[in-house]
Parts: structure tokens; sequence; C-alpha cells
């Protein structure tokens, strides 16, 4: 067995073999190194971001004006709320949505990234499910989900995000979901080809605070889709239509779920739209306090992302006590700036 790197054997002293060890002491003992690893590597490291809209062909003017409401909302939400740079959002519209475009995009999304940041990819547009085969319509031939896949492959990047706002788009899901990765699809099957109100509400989610639920200042991908889910399904309730959509989410390679998972899927609520960027002050004894704040955060999401690795009783204390130190960093914090004013 390999803990952070390091290969656990005990001897055989009799016959000189090696054998696996499997005792009850073994497994506490290594789970123990585990969670010391994942809270040493939680050092504070700030991660960027970068987003690629594809809006797709939309074949007539009332697509065209829907369409464009979500890409241009899309993208302002990303610059002008969650602080993505703007050069760090690329949006292909229409004719330059052609592969050639497509792929000069993801050679310029290789130079941006590193492997902390993290990725949002927005299909918007019409989605075919033919023959099992996911497809988004764009200019000529259209890529299939392998051929994504492999331009996302190109990238060294921490995380991946795919909200794919297109009919049929759960068709997708079983081939981009992935280790961490996370798949939101308008649709739960390639076979629910109808247009889609989806979108309308993760957009919605995107611009108004309302979807904030935990009140943290943030949106979470999981708190953007559940706002979403509940739109639209409010929007078939109110128009007296049977539902044509049932949107999805996959999270980390898991099964896909919808918005009433039992347990809330933990990459899609750690993951934040928010571009994950210091902050500064001019105070020399508050910075610290800042950067001590961020690495107590980062401890907390990297034991909550390895939860089910971690022994339930060691779990639950060491998240105690990492949220007890929370709390009293933002008690030193504010003291501090206090004393500032």
């Amino acid at each position: 067995m390999t803990v952070c790197g390091i290969r656990f054997r005990t001897a055989d002293r009799s016959s000189g073999v090696q054998k696996a060890p499997n005792s009850t002491l073994f497994r506490r003992s290594a789970a123990g190194l585990l969670l010391s690893c994942l809270l040493l590597a939680a050092t504070v490291a700030f991660a960027d971001s970068s987003a690629l809209i594809l809006r797709g062909v939309a074949g007539d003017p009332e697509h065209e004006q829907k369409f464009e409401k979500w890409t241009t909302g899309t993208a302002k939400a990303l610059v002008d709320k969650f602080g993505f740079s703007a050069d760090r959002v690329i949006v292909l519209t229409d004719k330059k949505t052609a592969q050639a475009e497509i792929q000069k995009a993801f050679a310029t999304l290789k130079q941006q990234l590193k492997p902390g940041d993290s990725f949002f990819l927005f299909l918007i547009g019409h989605g075919t499910g033919e023959d099992g085969q996911y497809k988004f319509n764009i200019s000529g031939p259209d890529y299939t989900v392998d051929d994504y896949n492999k331009l996302l492959g190109t990238l060294s990047v921490g995380r991946v995000v795919i909200v794919a706002a297109t009919p049929s788009s759960g068709g997708s899901l079983d081939k981009f979901s992935g280790k961490n990765r996370i798949v939101v699809t308008a649709t739960r099957s390639g076979a629910e080809g109808n247009d889609i109100v989806f979108y309308d509400y993760f957009l919605e989610a995107l611009q108004s605070p309302a979807a904030d639920e935990d009140k943290d200042q943030k949106i979470s991908v999981w708190e953007a889709f559940k706002y979403a889910v509940a739109g639209t399904e409010r929007f078939y309730k109110e128009e007296g239509r049977l539902a044509t959509e049932h949107p999805q989410i996959s999270d980390n390679g898991t099964e896909k779920t919808d918005a009433k998972a039992k347990e809330p899927p933990l990459l899609a609520r750690s993951t934040s739209f928010v571009v994950d960027r210091p902050i500064v002050s001019n105070d020399p004894k508050l910075q610290p306090l800042l950067n001590q704040k961020k690495e107590i955060e980062q401890k907390i999401e990297a034991l909550r992302l390895n939860k089910d690795s971690v022994p339930a009783a060691q779990y639950d204390k060491q998240l105690e006590e990492l949220l007890v130190q929370l709390a009293l960093k933002n008690q030193e914090i504010r003291q501090q700036e206090t004393q500032k004013k």
C-alpha cells in the first residue's frame, strides 16, 4: 500500500517474503498519515480561471436572439461579477465556431492555464443525440464529445466545469464525466431533444445573489445548478406543460444525479465561479492573517473532498478543529480591522 508516496510493507521473517499488512492498527496509521498529507499539502496557493463560451449556429432569428442573450450575459457575469480577466474569457459565435477556430482557442487556453487553475466550458446552442452520440452544432462539421475530450486533454488544469446548455446534452454525460470534472447538462439523455429553458435560469443564477444559498458571497456550481433546476421545474408547472428537460450533474466522475441528491456533490459544492485571487491589504499586520485564513479554508476544502478516504471519527474531529481555527482567525481579522480604524 502506498500513502503519500510511501510504500508500506511488513516482512515475514520466517520466509523472507514481504507481505502487505492488513491489520486494524496499520489501516488506522495509514489513514492518519493520509489525513496529515492532505492537510500539509494545502498551502496557500491562488488559482486563476479561464472560460471558453461556444455559441453555435442558431438557424433562425428567434434562437439567434436567445443564444446571444445567454452568451453575452454569461461573459459579462464572468468578467464583471466573478473577476475573470477579459482576455481569459474567449467567446466564439456562429461561423467562428468552426473546428479550426475552436482548435485555436484551445491553443490559447493551453498557454493561459496552469495545473492549479479552473477551466469553464459553456456550450450554448443546438445539440443532437442521434444514434446515442451527442453532438454540439457548430459551423461546419460538428465535434463529438470524444473530439472535445481530446482538446480538453491538452490542458494542464486543476478543475474542468462543463455546462452544456443544449437539447440532448444529457447524451454527453457519460463521456464528459471524469476526475476533477463537473458536468452540467440541461437534459438527462440524448433523447430529450426539445428546446430548453434551463439556461435561462442558470444565467439568472450567475447574475442574481438569490442563488447564493449559503450567503458566502460566492456562487458555487452546485448552487447555480440547484437554482436553475428549481426555475426550470417552476416554468413547466406554471405553464401547465409536461417537462421535456430534466437537468443533470456529474461530479468528479460519479454517476449523474439531479438537484434532489441526498449528499450534495463535493466538487460542485466547493467550486465557485469567483476567481480565486488573493485579498491584498496594505496593513502589514492584517495581510498574514488573511493568508492564514486562506490556508485554513484550503485545508477544510481538501478534507471535505477526501472525506471518503478518512475514518468518520477522524474526519469529524479534524473538521471541527479546522472550523474552530477558522472562527478564531476571523475574530483576529475583525479585531485587527477595528484597530486600524
